[in-house]
């Protein structure tokens, strides 16, 4: 299996390649479909998966669909929920981003599919497993998502100082166990830390008991607020993958990278900290804490083998 993480800024774009099948997670900005579509062969993506609305998610994918030299005909479209597929409208994150994508897709002759936690997906050769969102986190995205329109002569529009409840565009990201020949790869999009560890231990893991994964993706760029002292309990993993370069947001945050460093000592290891931009020295400088227990290397593709 070969892991791609496209230079994305501070957003995401991954691609899952094995012999037969090509999975693209995110499509970073506008600006990062320059880099997918040179990685791709014509008609070889069998499946697209949009986590959620943040528009460094999508902006990439909003190009895919629109450009018409590109043959999607054997891909397959899959969001968490396709009645709020979003549209790239600038840079800021919001509910007005909502309902046009979906005719985009449709003019293509193609539809999203839904998906939510404990869903199995196989194709060709990778299995899918979706921990998130559930099917509160999707009641409450619509709760919130019509909570912000309103219509001026018949014309949908938004309100200016939109809701957000509990960071829902967020907690309601898909998140993926990726299976392929024994390699297990957990991609944890912008998800909540907690929703994720509940999910976790429904499958019958615990701390006596963790997963064991061969990388993780971690989650909203190392924010503070996405990673927990218990998720890293619930998995046996040495292998982990931020995808930034640190802009707008100063990410990874230091309390991440100290939850790292701090597991992998409690472990007697050391983990890899993969990066896509080469910001090592940028982490060092924030972090004031000892980091001989964490490994960073600077490299956007991964031959993920079975040990």
């Amino acid at each position: 299996m070969i892991f791609t993480s496209f230079k994305a800024m501070h957003g995401d774009s991954l691609l899952i390649s094995t012999q037969k099948t090509k999975v693209l997670i995110d499509g970073g900005t506008p600006n990062t479909y320059g880099q997918i579509i040179n990685t791709l062969d014509d008609n070889s993506l069998s499946a697209v998966f949009v986590t959620h609305v943040d528009y460094d998610h999508i902006g990439g994918i909003i190009n895919l669909i629109e450009d018409d030299n590109y043959n999607i005909d054997n891909c397959i479209f899959y969001m968490n929920h396709p009645d709020l597929i979003c549209e790239y409208q600038g840079n800021k994150v919001g509910f007005k981003h909502g309902d046009t994508v979906n005719d985009l897709l449709k003019r293509r002759k193609k539809t999203f599919n839904s998906i939510k936690s404990q869903d199995i997906i196989n194709i060709d050769d990778i299995q899918l497993l979706a921990l998130s969102p559930t099917e509160n986190d999707i009641l409450e995205l619509h709760k919130n998502w019509n909570a912000n329109k309103f219509y001026i002569d018949d014309q949908l529009t938004y309100i200016k100082r939109q809701k957000n409840n509990g960071d829902i565009i967020n907690k309601s990201s898909i998140v993926l166990i990726i299976t392929h020949n024994n390699i297990n790869i957990l991609l944890l999009g912008d998800a909540h830390a907690k929703p994720t560890c509940e999910e976790l231990i429904k499958l019958g893991y615990s701390i006596k008991k963790p997963i064991f994964l061969d990388l993780i993706k971690i989650s909203h760029h190392g924010s503070k607020h996405n990673t927990s002292k218990e998720l890293l309990e619930l998995v046996d993993c040495t292998n982990f993958y931020i995808s930034t370069n640190g802009g707008n947001y100063n990410h990874p945050d230091k309390e991440t990278i100290k939850l790292l460093a701090d597991r992998a000592t409690e472990l007697n290891t050391t983990f890899n900290i993969y990066l896509n931009y080469d910001i090592e020295e940028d982490i060092r400088d924030k972090c004031i804490f000892s980091l001989k227990s964490l490994n960073f290397i600077y490299e956007n593709v991964l031959d993920l083998k079975c040990q």
